[in-house]
């Protein structure tokens, strides 16, 4: 099991590459993205990239599940944003999207942002 704590998001896809035996330049000429903006990534110097990059990014990398919620996680606490996973699911399903408004606390929500 990963501890969430000790990992940043470079260091999940720096682990995930290697795991999947891909070169950093396999990778990221795959992805059609400059080599520059990928190091920086790698390196840390910049937020994780958006949404539909990361998907194309997991399907290059074939994580297993756990490694795939930390890495939609770790991505979304970076860009502070809802994982990409769950956004995603939330922005197809108006019954889910109900049933998540019906458990918000819009008193305490609207007085001070607190849920």
């Amino acid at each position: 099991m990963f501890d969430e704590s000790k990992y940043k998001f470079c260091d999940l896809l720096a682990l995930l590459i290697k795991e999947a035996k891909l070169s950093n330049v396999k990778f990221y000429t795959s992805l059609g993205i400059k080599k520059p903006y990928f190091y920086d990534i790698l390196g840390g110097k910049v937020n994780p990239p958006p949404p539909d990059r990361q998907l194309a990014m997991l399907r290059l990398l074939n994580p297993t599940d756990e490694q795939r919620a930390l890495f939609f996680d770790l991505a979304a606490q970076e860009r502070n944003e809802v994982p990409a996973d769950i956004a995603a699911r939330i922005e197809k399903d108006a019954k889910l999207r109900s049933e998540l408004r019906q458990s918000i606390d819009y008193n305490a929500l609207l007085q001070n942002g607190d849920n």
